[in-house]
């Protein structure tokens, strides 16, 4: 089975507080892959600061719209692409909304269903995990996500209406983590592990 996920840094693994990255396996994409064994081949395509249709001023290309065709491409056959995006739409050099982000998130996964990568006969099924809502954003991400959390507040249930509506199935991470004791943004250590190995379970489940 080959699993494709495409995010941010929260699925890259940035360790909260530094610039710094959580080993294959300690960050989820990598928990969920050794929980799944070696029937599963795991295509990592996460990139620090990706939104989900937004041009960061600071950074080039963290579009997500803009570059997920050359990563469907690049990496067919995919049977089953995992969608984790949303939280850098809210960063103050941005400032979309929670409303404006789901639109987006829409606009991408429509995009995704918009290809049919050779060697596939039609576009990958979406899986979209939705992260939690930030509470606060503190310490190196303070000044960066200052009213990321007013901007972002109903954000979870924004994007579960807008996956419903296109009939993406969704797994809500915050049934089962929070966001980082460190920084308010990104995931320790240990809601990596939580949320892969209860993605490993319901792929398991469900796939």
């Amino acid at each position: 089975m080959n699993i494709l996920v495409y995010g941010d840094s929260m699925s890259w693994g940035i360790i909260p507080g530094s610039r710094q990255r959580q080993v294959f396996s300690k960050r989820w994409p990598g928990v969920m892959k050794l929980s799944l064994g070696d029937d599963c081949h795991l295509i990592e395509e996460c990139l620090n600061g990706r939104t989900t249709a937004y041009e960061d001023p600071n950074r080039p290309n963290r579009h997500g719209i803009d570059h997920v065709q050359m990563v469907l491409e690049s990496n067919s056959p995919i049977d089953l692409f995992i969608l984790m995006l949303g939280v850098n739409d809210f960063q103050d050099c941005i400032g979309a909304t929670a409303l404006e982000s789901a639109a987006n998130l829409g606009r991408l996964i429509e995009k995704i269903r918009s290809i049919t990568p050779e060697p596939m006969t039609a576009p990958p099924p979406i899986l979209c995990v939705i992260q939690p809502e930030i509470q606060q954003a503190k310490g190196p991400m303070a000044e960066k996500f200052s009213g990321g959390a007013e901007r972002g507040k109903g954000s979870e249930q924004a994007y579960k209406s807008v996956l419903s509506q296109l009939d993406v199935p969704y797994f809500l991470a915050s049934d089962h983590i929070g966001l980082s004791k460190v920084d308010g943004v990104h995931l320790d250590e240990e809601e990596h592990k939580i949320l892969g190995e209860k993605l490993a379970k319901h792929i398991k489940q469900s796939y």
